[in-house]
Protein backbone atom coordinates (compact mmCIF):
# COMPACT_ATOMS: atom_id res chain seq x y z
CA UNK A 1 0.00 0.00 0.00
CA UNK A 2 1.46 2.95 -0.87
CA UNK A 3 1.35 6.43 1.31
CA UNK A 4 -1.11 8.28 -0.85
CA UNK A 5 -3.74 4.63 -0.74
CA UNK A 6 -3.04 4.67 2.97
CA UNK A 7 -3.59 8.67 3.50
CA UNK A 8 -6.47 8.66 1.51
CA UNK A 9 -8.02 5.76 3.71
CA UNK A 10 -7.21 7.15 7.01
CA UNK A 11 -8.52 10.58 5.81
CA UNK A 12 -12.27 8.57 5.82
CA UNK A 13 -11.91 6.41 8.74
CA UNK A 14 -10.26 9.82 11.01
CA UNK A 15 -13.91 11.41 9.47
CA UNK A 16 -16.54 8.62 10.48
CA UNK A 17 -18.07 8.93 13.82
CA UNK A 18 -19.73 5.55 13.21
CA UNK A 19 -18.36 2.50 11.05
CA UNK A 20 -20.60 -0.52 9.46
CA UNK A 21 -19.21 -4.24 10.01
CA UNK A 22 -20.46 -7.05 8.20
CA UNK A 23 -20.52 -10.48 9.60
CA UNK A 24 -21.58 -14.07 8.73
CA UNK A 25 -25.07 -15.14 10.91
CA UNK A 26 -25.80 -18.76 11.97
CA UNK A 27 -28.01 -19.06 8.82
CA UNK A 28 -24.98 -18.08 6.55
CA UNK A 29 -26.21 -14.35 5.77
CA UNK A 30 -24.53 -11.35 6.09
CA UNK A 31 -25.42 -9.51 9.20
CA UNK A 32 -24.50 -5.68 8.96
CA UNK A 33 -24.44 -2.85 11.51
CA UNK A 34 -22.62 0.21 13.08
CA UNK A 35 -20.17 0.44 15.10
CA UNK A 36 -19.27 3.58 17.24
CA UNK A 37 -15.89 4.46 15.31
CA UNK A 38 -14.51 7.26 18.45
CA UNK A 39 -11.81 5.11 19.11
CA UNK A 40 -10.49 5.69 15.84
CA UNK A 41 -10.81 9.39 15.71
CA UNK A 42 -7.15 9.81 15.78
CA UNK A 43 -5.68 6.40 14.31
CA UNK A 44 -2.35 6.08 13.28
CA UNK A 45 -2.59 2.80 11.49
CA UNK A 46 -5.54 0.13 10.47
CA UNK A 47 -5.56 -1.79 13.49
CA UNK A 48 -8.55 0.08 14.57
CA UNK A 49 -10.52 -0.90 17.80
CA UNK A 50 -14.48 -1.14 18.51
CA UNK A 51 -16.30 -1.96 21.87
CA UNK A 52 -19.06 -4.46 21.89
CA UNK A 53 -20.68 -6.66 24.59
CA UNK A 54 -18.80 -10.29 24.76
CA UNK A 55 -21.81 -11.85 25.09
CA UNK A 56 -23.42 -10.29 21.96
CA UNK A 57 -24.69 -11.91 19.23
CA UNK A 58 -21.98 -9.96 17.25
CA UNK A 59 -19.28 -11.76 19.27
CA UNK A 60 -20.86 -15.20 19.04
CA UNK A 61 -20.76 -14.53 15.12
CA UNK A 62 -17.62 -13.65 15.70
CA UNK A 63 -15.96 -16.37 17.35
CA UNK A 64 -17.63 -18.63 14.46
CA UNK A 65 -15.89 -16.62 11.32
CA UNK A 66 -13.64 -13.71 12.21
CA UNK A 67 -14.05 -12.19 8.88
CA UNK A 68 -15.17 -8.70 8.58
CA UNK A 69 -15.75 -5.94 5.77
CA UNK A 70 -15.64 -2.76 7.49
CA UNK A 71 -17.25 0.08 5.24
CA UNK A 72 -16.53 3.56 6.37
CA UNK A 73 -18.46 6.22 4.47
CA UNK A 74 -17.55 10.39 4.86
CA UNK A 75 -20.67 12.33 4.16
CA UNK A 76 -19.54 15.36 3.89
CA UNK A 77 -16.56 13.99 1.11
CA UNK A 78 -18.81 11.48 -0.23
CA UNK A 79 -16.20 8.99 -0.34
CA UNK A 80 -16.08 5.42 0.63
CA UNK A 81 -13.63 2.48 1.52
CA UNK A 82 -14.50 -1.01 2.51
CA UNK A 83 -11.79 -2.58 4.99
CA UNK A 84 -11.59 -6.38 4.92
CA UNK A 85 -9.84 -7.98 7.61
CA UNK A 86 -10.23 -10.33 11.06
CA UNK A 87 -12.13 -9.00 14.58
CA UNK A 88 -9.98 -10.40 17.65
CA UNK A 89 -10.79 -9.73 21.45
CA UNK A 90 -8.22 -7.74 23.41
CA UNK A 91 -7.57 -9.63 26.41
CA UNK A 92 -4.52 -7.13 26.99
CA UNK A 93 -5.29 -5.33 30.45
CA UNK A 94 -3.11 -2.45 29.61
CA UNK A 95 -4.67 -2.16 26.23
CA UNK A 96 -8.03 -2.33 27.87
CA UNK A 97 -7.47 0.37 29.60
CA UNK A 98 -5.65 2.92 27.19
CA UNK A 99 -9.56 2.38 25.03
CA UNK A 100 -11.40 2.65 28.07
CA UNK A 101 -13.96 5.61 28.18
CA UNK A 102 -15.93 6.69 31.41
CA UNK A 103 -18.50 7.24 28.39
CA UNK A 104 -19.19 3.75 28.09
CA UNK A 105 -20.37 3.58 31.37
CA UNK A 106 -24.11 4.73 29.68
CA UNK A 107 -24.30 1.30 28.12
CA UNK A 108 -23.78 -0.68 31.54
CA UNK A 109 -20.30 -1.23 31.02
CA UNK A 110 -18.36 -0.67 34.77
CA UNK A 111 -15.08 -0.48 33.18
CA UNK A 112 -11.84 -2.06 31.88
CA UNK A 113 -12.41 -5.13 33.38
CA UNK A 114 -15.79 -5.67 33.06
CA UNK A 115 -16.19 -8.85 32.12
CA UNK A 116 -19.25 -8.37 29.62
CA UNK A 117 -16.93 -5.23 27.99
CA UNK A 118 -15.17 -6.14 24.92
CA UNK A 119 -12.65 -4.57 23.00
CA UNK A 120 -12.42 -5.83 19.44
CA UNK A 121 -9.03 -5.35 17.11
CA UNK A 122 -9.21 -4.92 13.66
CA UNK A 123 -6.66 -6.70 11.38
CA UNK A 124 -6.55 -5.35 7.66
CA UNK A 125 -6.48 -7.70 4.85
CA UNK A 126 -7.02 -5.70 2.35
CA UNK A 127 -8.80 -2.39 1.28
CA UNK A 128 -11.15 -1.39 -2.01
CA UNK A 129 -12.72 1.95 -3.02
CA UNK A 130 -13.25 4.00 -6.12
CA UNK A 131 -11.54 7.25 -7.54
CA UNK A 132 -12.53 8.60 -10.42
CA UNK A 133 -14.56 5.96 -11.26
CA UNK A 134 -12.36 3.28 -11.01
CA UNK A 135 -11.51 0.66 -8.27
CA UNK A 136 -8.80 0.79 -6.11
CA UNK A 137 -7.95 -2.56 -4.08
CA UNK A 138 -5.53 -4.04 -2.85
CA UNK A 139 -4.43 -6.70 -0.04
CA UNK A 140 -2.49 -5.50 2.89
CA UNK A 141 0.61 -7.57 3.61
Amino acid sequence: MTNAVFDYIIKIVHSCPIAYMATINADKYPEIRHLMNTMNEKAENLNLHFLTGIYSPKAEQLAKNARVCLYFYDTQMHRAVRLFGRMKFEDNVVERAQYWDEAYKMFGYTGPNDKNWGLMTFIPDGYKYYSGGEVVSDKIK
